[in-house]
């Protein structure tokens, strides 16, 4: 096999497109530091049982040195049945540090939690609603706030653990034509005891002076979630999302039933609302064809990347991890466009990002080609001739660089190893 004549050339394009693709930013580790902002404010909003606001903050990770002029941003948002969490849980420290060392701003948000001698059913869905209006605040937060933090407002994704996952998807789905009835002011029985204030709209909370920005997002990360109502979901709700489950989760069940079963944070016999889990989630959005994954783990529990409360399973947390990057990945403009100007009219790869294997299309079926497959360095990594199903299990994640040569034209793509 003879490549002599078209190394010179494609080595120069590699370097070029490593350079325009940041040497691997958002597919792997690029950034050594970070710089971390703590305790910054994005929306000021009354518990669901009191009237007086309290302040909501985030904790910001940056790439340290980072010269992009705008960056994708991934929100976070805790988990703990809307009772327990903040910002600074081990899991999203986690996944904000990993993130932000890939290229991504990161975001860990806070948001109104309802003291556990206050749940009951009605709270428990106020306490859903107040979440989805406080992840809708943070959103146009950051857009409104753009130019200061450097954010690309049509590359926001969001990524929640539990209640933080019913908070985002409810933000995401829920019109205000579609709010509980739990929502609204109810002036309760007598001297207003059991009453409650209306929450105003799902997209009313936060400072005044965002009020104007969509709260849309380019993707969200549902990490084992559920709805209170599966009709929330529209044809119109076309948001990507990406869906992780455990089918033995009984804390939020993947099929439909009540959080928690019959025990809620040792409290027995306590009536929460119904929830439908990502199968009945899936079932909807496959009916309407809107972009999503499902990832289901058979056997597994709630939350299983961690271990008691804080013990975090590398292993675990790294699957999710590499899920959540590669969902992103698919999304990415900055990826998709440096994809699409290195590829021709005339060669595909399916899929792109990968993890297991690729398949690559060319002008003519004829057997007589040859493949090359580069890493960021130049080194041949794969070699052969007449086979266009490539094995990259085994490679690192990052960027490579795919040369074919057919009847004496080369062609040329970028894959991304996720």
């Amino acid at each position: 096999m003879n490549y002599k004549k078209s190394i010179s050339l494609f080595l120069f394009l590699l370097s070029a497109l490593m350079l325009n693709a940041q040497e691997g930013r958002f597919v792997e580790r690029v950034f050594s530091d970070i710089r971390v902002t703590t305790e910054i404010p994005y929306s000021e909003a009354a518990l669901v049982y009191e009237d007086e606001p309290e302040t909501l903050y985030f904790d910001l990770y940056e790439p340290e040195g980072d010269t992009m002029a705008r960056r994708p941003l991934v929100i976070t948002i805790f988990g703990g049945a809307f009772v327990a969490g903040n910002r600074s849980w081990c899991d999203m420290v986690a996944f904000a540090d990993s993130l932000s060392h890939y290229g991504y701003v990161v975001a860990s948000i806070d948001y109104r939690l309802i003291g556990i001698i206050h749940i009951n059913e009605t709270n428990f869905i106020r306490g859903a609603y107040a979440g989805a209006q406080d992840v809708s605040a943070a959103i146009r937060f950051f857009k409104g706030n753009a130019d200061t933090y450097r954010i690309d407002t049509s590359q926001i994704f969001l990524l929640g653990n539990s209640a933080g996952t019913i908070a985002a998807m409810h933000a995401l789905w829920m019109d205000d034509d579609e709010r509980p009835a739990e929502t609204f002011f109810d002036e309760g029985g007598l001297f207003g005891i059991g009453g409650h204030s209306d929450l105003g709209g799902v997209h009313s909370s936060g400072y005044p002076e965002y009020l104007s920005y969509s709260p849309s997002v380019a993707g969200i990360i549902a990490q084992w979630g559920g709805v209170l109502d599966t009709t929330i979901i529209d044809p119109d709700d076309n948001t990507p999302i990406c869906l992780l489950h455990g089918t033995a989760d009984e804390t939020v069940p993947f099929l439909s039933g009540t959080p928690y079963g019959s025990s809620f944070f040792g409290i027995s016999g306590l009536v929460l609302p119904n929830l439908f889990g990502s199968y009945f989630i899936d079932r909807r959005l496959s009916h309407f064809g809107i972009d999503h994954e499902l990832h289901v783990f058979e056997g597994k529990e709630h939350c299983f990347y961690i271990e008691g409360t804080s013990t975090l399973l590398p292993e675990e947390l790294n699957t999710c991890f590499r899920i959540a990057i590669n969902f992103m990945s698919q999304r990415n403009h900055y990826i998709i466009n440096n994809i699409q100007d290195l590829e021709t009219a005339t060669i595909g790869v399916f899929p792109n990002p990968a993890s297991q294997e690729i398949t690559f299309t060319l002008p003519n079926p004829s057997d007589n080609y040859q493949y090359q497959l580069f890493d960021a360095t130049g080194r041949v990594l794969l070699a052969g001739e007449n086979q266009n199903r490539l094995d990259i299990a085994h490679l690192q994640p990052g960027i490579y660089l795919l040369l074919v040569i057919q009847d004496g034209r080369n062609y040329e793509a970028k894959i991304i190893k996720s």
